[in-house]
């Protein structure tokens, strides 16, 4: 007999369990406003296969001026009801750190947050290059820092000169994409430059990137799609779950 009911589509899990880069401490940059906003969108990334979650608060000059200090009540209650509602998985924090004065000052004072093995999460300015980005990751390497470099596909300046990714990649720098930028989400140039990450390995770390409900209702319609599906098998090599 005919059904008038479509079958609903499933979610395939991501490839990895651990997500480096979210915005879950309320109230405290452009991410969840409240600790309900939060703990829903936690709830959407025990969904997808997350277990550890390691989120990002905004670190940037005269914008987002955030510390462990500033922070500390918000994401202490997320924290404590993520415990309660969801026993099974992990929560902890670092910082999304813009490359300005405030970050070389931070540096130089030993003051910033790593998390896992030294690792830091570090984003450039989505207007211009910072002119000496090379000299400043290697010193961050020197002083035993790991950089990730936050979704480098979209800083619009990069996209015709591959050229760059290729020098930054080959220094020692690790790239983190978002996945809605695997699924096409900011234009189909950003897309095309991801599955080319992709293709040439340097696709180190994907992440959410979770800000509010539109983005995980976005990642939901990406997890049902074939073009998700597809991709799968050639996501398996991701770094994410080597966090420590």
């Amino acid at each position: 007999m005919f059904s008038f009911f479509k079958k609903k589509k499933e979610i395939l899990p991501l490839p990895y369990s651990t997500d480096i880069h979210s915005h879950l401490v309320p109230g405290v940059d452009d991410g969840a406003k409240n600790t309900d906003t939060a703990l829903f969108l936690i709830g959407k990334m025990k969904e997808w296969g997350i277990k550890h979650i390691v989120t990002t608060p905004h670190r940037t000059d005269e914008v987002f001026e955030n510390d462990p200090e500033s922070i500390s009540p918000y994401y202490n209650k997320v924290k404590n009801n993520v415990a309660i509602q969801y026993p099974d998985m992990t929560f902890t924090h670092s910082f999304e750190y813009r490359l300005d004065e405030g970050f070389m000052r931070l540096r130089d004072e030993e003051k910033l947050v790593p998390f896992g093995d030294n690792y830091l999460l570090v984003e450039n300015s989505f207007i211009q290059p910072l002119w000496n980005l090379d000299e400043l990751l290697y010193s961050l390497r020197l002083k035993g820092y790991k950089p990730i470099l936050a979704h480098p596909e979209r800083y619009t300046y990069y996209l015709n000169n591959k050229k760059a990714y290729e020098e930054l990649h080959e220094s020692g720098c690790l790239f983190q994409v978002n996945l809605l930028s695997l699924a096409g989400t900011y234009g189909k140039e950003v897309q095309n430059l991801t599955l080319w990450f992709l293709e040439k390995g340097y696709l180190d770390f994907l992440s959410t990137d979770l800000h509010h409900r539109q983005h995980a209702a976005l990642i939901d319609e990406f997890l049902k799609s074939s073009a998700y599906k597809k991709l799968l098998p050639r996501l398996q090599y991701l770094q994410n779950d080597l966090i420590g």
